[in-house]
């Protein structure tokens, strides 16, 4: 049943300026569609890899649920440093963890290379330092890609605008171009512009200043999907529940059991479905940073009188909690003491080490998310151990060029009625060479098979949209030769309008 509740940016930021109104209502769309679809996948759930993932009941959609004003707020909160690093390398000292940390070498396990790849517990922070090599200042941020890539498409120039808050003044809009193998800037047919490459030279170190989330696992769709899954309750053979945060992680398969955030999610998720609660994340969904622990913080003797140790913490997207709120909503914040003061973020102390490093800050301060609760309608069921399934999967759906920019971004590819489009690539999982594709949900989209490369399952795909299409979602159905398929996946194109994606802004 549709209302209508419409999903907020996060953090209840808003990017634009006195003029760009347009511009915002534009973004507040696309967003609400973006989360929409997001959602409405996870309910599918996954059951084209693993057996025992029913449709998700206990999860729910706030844009089809009617949801009673007295439903409860649950914020879940974890560790920002990287837990990761303790458990692979507890023969380590304390020092040399947060060493790691913030400089540890690249793990070929991981995405992107480098620190950030380590930094996996939805929070990454980057070190600036001056000359002496001491640090000036810390920024750290929980914000996600997809927001990011969303307002991309809609205004490149305000995300320029933001690196040059966040990073440098000397950021160029042609820096934040995605390129092909011989540096030339591709082309997104969606809006006639430049793609967005969030891992570009500005976000992908360090050191210097950051924009925003880029390690593999800490991502705005990932976090959802850990939350949508850890409403399956879990069984034994002999009937007993699974209520261990670990053992829940390994049955379900759906996290990562060595970090901080997952197993705890997963626990704490699943003790509220198991105490009777519906349960989804609570509008507008993101990632929170919550203001640090600062009582084992001590100031240098030359700090002033009246200085406290939280005066140099400062917010810079997001908000810190109101009046009669338990959690922040903070999604990028720095760590710096005033140049003019004569001392530096290294002269202060923490628990009686002086602050070499921002993981010893990412120590002190946790990550949110905020689950909301509302009264089941029927029992849950309990469900035993997940196995491979091996049915044919649609992964990712976009232009062949563009294909990495769907996987990072998890947002969908877009066609207008009356066109058709060559050389788009579907990634697919389980699937055969000779499968069968198709879009259902209303008529008038088709697509032909004109290639597919075995070694990883990706078809090339033409596919034409009528003039009199339907606009709206599709979800794309994938049958393999001996008619082995799963459900068709929500959401893997949207029909608009001949004007809706046309290039609009500079």
């Amino acid at each position: 049943m549709a209302n209508n509740f419409r999903f907020d940016l996060p953090g209840f930021q808003n990017d634009f300026q006195p003029g760009e109104e347009q511009l915002e209502q534009l973004l507040r769309s696309r967003w609400n569609e973006d989360v929409n679809r997001m959602t409405e996948r996870l309910l599918q759930n996954e059951p084209w890899n693993f057996t025992n993932q029913p449709t998700l009941t206990d999860y729910y959609n706030p844009r089809t649920t009617e949801v009673p004003k007295e439903a409860a707020t649950v914020p879940i909160t974890w560790t920002a440093y990287p837990n990761r690093i303790k458990f692979e390398k507890p023969e380590a000292g304390r020092r040399k963890h947060w060493e790691y940390a913030d400089n540890g070498v690249p793990d070929p396990n991981y995405y992107p290379p480098g620190p950030r790849g380590w930094q996996d517990e939805y929070a990454e922070w980057s070190v600036t330092r001056n000359a002496e090599g001491k640090i000036t200042k810390v920024s750290l941020t929980s914000e996600t890609r997809e927001y990011w890539y969303a307002l991309w498409d809609v205004a490149p120039h305000i995300v320029l605008r933001l690196y040059k808050q966040l990073v440098s003044e000397q950021v160029k809009l042609e820096d934040l171009y995605l390129r092909d193998s011989s540096r030339n800037p591709i082309i997104d047919p969606q809006t006639g512009r430049p793609a967005y490459n969030e891992l570009n030279k500005w976000n992908d170190k360090s050191t210097n200043g950051l924009a925003h989330l880029i390690g593999n696992f800490n991502y705005q769709y990932g976090a959802m999907f850990l939350g949508a899954q850890s409403t399956i309750l879990r069984q034994d053979e002999q009937g007993h529940p699974i209520t261990d945060a670990s053992q829940l992680v390994n049955w379900g398969l759906h996290a990562t059991g060595n970090r901080n955030s997952d197993p705890f999610i997963s626990a704490r998720v699943n003790d509220l479905v198991r105490s009777g609660v519906r349960v989804t994340l609570k509008n507008p969904i993101g990632l929170y940073i919550q203001e640090p622990n600062f009582g084992t913080y001590e100031l240098p003797f030359d700090a002033p009188d009246d200085a406290k140790p939280s005066d140099y913490w400062k917010v810079i997207r997001g908000r810190k909690r109101q009046a009669g709120e338990a959690y922040d909503l903070i999604l990028h914040a720095v760590y710096e003491v005033p140049p003019e003061l004569g001392f530096t973020v290294s002269d202060i102390s923490i628990g009686g080490f002086p602050i070499e490093y921002g993981a010893q800050i990412a120590e002190t301060l946790q990550i949110a998310v905020i689950g909301e609760g509302i009264p089941q309608q029927t029992p849950p069921k309990s469900y035993g151990r997940v196995a491979s399934n091996n049915l044919p999967y649609p992964a990712v759906l976009r232009e062949s060029e563009l294909l990495t920019v769907g996987e990072r971004s998890n947002l969908n590819m877009r066609i207008k009625q009356g066109t058709t489009i060559e050389n788009v690539a579907l990634k697919a999982v389980n699937s055969k060479e000779n499968a069968t594709i198709e879009f259902v949900d209303a008529p008038g989209v088709t697509a032909q098979i004109t290639g597919f490369q075995k070694d990883s399952q990706t078809f090339t795909l033409t596919i034409t949209a009528a003039p009199d299409a339907p606009l709206g979602n599709r979800s794309l159905l994938l049958k393999n030769p001996d008619g082995s398929a799963g459900p068709a996946r929500f959401g893997m194109l949207e029909v608009v309008a001949p004007s809706g994606i046309e290039p609009r802004y500079v």
